[in-house]
């Protein structure tokens, strides 16, 4: 689509009482954005979900005042895009994620950072609370790190706790993520210091259907999370409370027909009160691992990265970092047992499980036993 073409359609959204869903209705119906800015009145109420009173607004929207002060803001919208090196995608445009185009009341547009490629068909959606337990954080870490390595991109949203963790896993493990904002894709405020986001514009997309500049008001949430599903094969819950927005998620993906997955938790935790109830109504499938989630489209599994290919996508490492990293699983195993698979003293294996820690890949338990982080 055309750079008026783009404006055009962004003015039509700006009209009073012409959401998402009358808008994909005046599209359907007349084939072209232009067709809608050109339509009578007659012809316009015509239009299901339109009316005639709806009709009657756009068509004194279209030609008041208040059209060019819109016409003003777009052209201001399209300065920023350039400034943060955004682009528009439109419902209209080949490379609209067809997955998304599927939902009812998918974005008719939608403000990109980074890139969308056909591997990002086969996303799995990992949210959660913005304040997770150990377990919770390390649930989601697990699952999409595994996720990444099997060809998986990740989507979540970018807020604090599980979302972020689940980005940052993906991208550690060399693979693709998207996160969805509900506001202004040039306002990061969950990432202030820089660190997350600019990896994912380099390895994946970051999205929002709100203008650059919105702020991230309550409001904007919910329709927010309905694009996370919408994006999404499947969609796992790690960690939230009955009335958590990983809940509104859940409910949008049932809505879409979309696969909902469930991490149990304690009883006795808050943040697992959500997830278990989603288990026990039958609203979610029971995910005690990430082959759980992955077992259910085989079609879209990729080979598991190599040894080598995992190191590739981690700190730099020793040969010896090497050595015992590859020794190193989920399942705990006691410094004595590393030092007789490596061969190495144990007094050498003690600093480079030290040092595997400060890089972040391995994890200290009591009893001298040892595991991947």
């Amino acid at each position: 689509m055309n750079l008026q073409l783009q404006k055009n359609l962004l003015l039509l959204s700006r009209i009073p009482g012409v959401g998402v869903t009358r808008l994909r209705a005046l599209l359907a119906r007349f084939q072209s954005v232009d067709n809608v800015l050109n339509a009578p009145i007659a012809e316009l109420s015509r239009t299901p979900n339109i009316g005639a009173a709806t009709a009657e607004n756009i068509s004194k929207f279209l030609h008041s005042p208040e059209r060019l002060k819109v016409e003003a803001d777009i052209d201001a919208q399209f300065e920023r895009l350039s400034k943060f090196n955004a682009s528009l995608i439109t419902i209209l445009d080949d490379d609209y994620p067809a997955r998304l185009k599927e939902i009812y009341d998918a974005p008719v547009y939608l403000f990109l950072r980074g890139n969308l490629t056909p591997q990002d068909l086969r996303s799995l959606a990992l949210v959660g609370t913005r304040h997770p337990t150990d377990y919770g954080k390390n649930v989601a870490k697990r699952f999409a790190t595994a996720f990444a390595r099997n060809g998986f991109a990740v989507v979540s949203g970018l807020a604090f706790g599980i979302d972020a963790i689940a980005h940052s896993a993906a991208l550690d493990a060399g693979g693709r993520t998207i996160a969805v904002l509900g506001n202004g894709v040039d306002m990061i405020y969950t990432d202030p210091k820089g660190k997350l986001y600019p990896r994912i514009i380099e390895n994946g997309a970051i999205l929002s259907e709100e203008w650059l500049g919105a702020a991230p008001i309550a409001e904007n949430f919910p329709k927010r999370n309905r694009i996370i599903s919408g994006l999404s094969l499947g969609v796992v819950i790690v960690e939230s409370d009955h009335k958590g927005g990983s809940m509104i998620t859940a409910k949008y993906a049932i809505e879409q027909n979309r696969d909902v997955f469930a991490v149990p938790g304690s009883i006795f935790s808050p943040k697992s009160n959500g997830t278990n109830a989603l288990i026990r109504d039958s609203q979610a499938k029971l995910a005690l691992s990430p082959d759980d989630v992955m077992n259910d489209y085989p079609q879209h599994r990729a080979e598991p990265q190599t040894l080598s290919e995992q190191f590739a996508a981690l700190p730099d490492l020793t040969a010896d970092e090497q050595k015992i990293y590859a020794l190193l699983s989920r399942e705990p195993i006691h410094i004595d047992a590393l030092a007789e698979q490596s061969g190495l003293d144990i007094s050498d294996v003690l600093i480079l499980l030290f040092e595997l820690e400060m890089k972040g890949v391995a994890r200290q338990l009591a009893g001298k036993m040892f595991q991947r982080a």
